[in-house]
């Protein structure tokens, strides 16, 4: 499936992972990707992609874009995002936690845009500010 911009990619990518089919979302990472799987700790390639998604969509966690924006030069697009993680299979939404995503984009050789950095935890990766900060 070929994704026609990064807003695309990101909806077809989030359809595949609620639906817990882990190939699709796989394919719209290159093969190179690094995923940041929580603060100071990153997935890098298919194999370590293919281990993280595969623990966090067997949890019955589900995401939702609340609000996205995209910046494109060249064949690269910066992708940020306001979005809900839903964890677990429970209806209630005692369990959502909503982050800051920013995802940088490349335009494939096929027309296609796939995911090379995918930090879906934003400013969260810098940790907590020292006091007086």
């Amino acid at each position: 499936m070929i994704a026609h911009s990064p807003e695309h990619a990101v909806e077809l990518l989030d359809r595949a992972f609620n639906e817990g089919d882990i190939e699709t979302v796989l394919g719209f990472y290159e093969e190179a990707a690094v995923v940041v799987t929580e603060p100071g700790k990153l997935a890098r390639g298919t194999q370590e992609l293919r281990s993280f998604f595969d623990r966090v969509m067997r949890s019955g966690s589900s995401a939702k874009q609340l609000k996205t924006h995209v910046i494109e030069a060249d064949g690269v697009a910066l992708f940020l995002s306001r979005w809900t993680l839903h964890i677990g299979n429970e209806s209630s939404n005692a369990d959502d936690r909503t982050f800051i995503a920013t995802t940088v984009f490349r335009k494939q050789s096929d027309g296609g845009w796939k995911a090379l950095i995918d930090n879906s935890l934003g400013p969260l990766v810098l940790g907590s500010d020292p006091p007086g900060l």
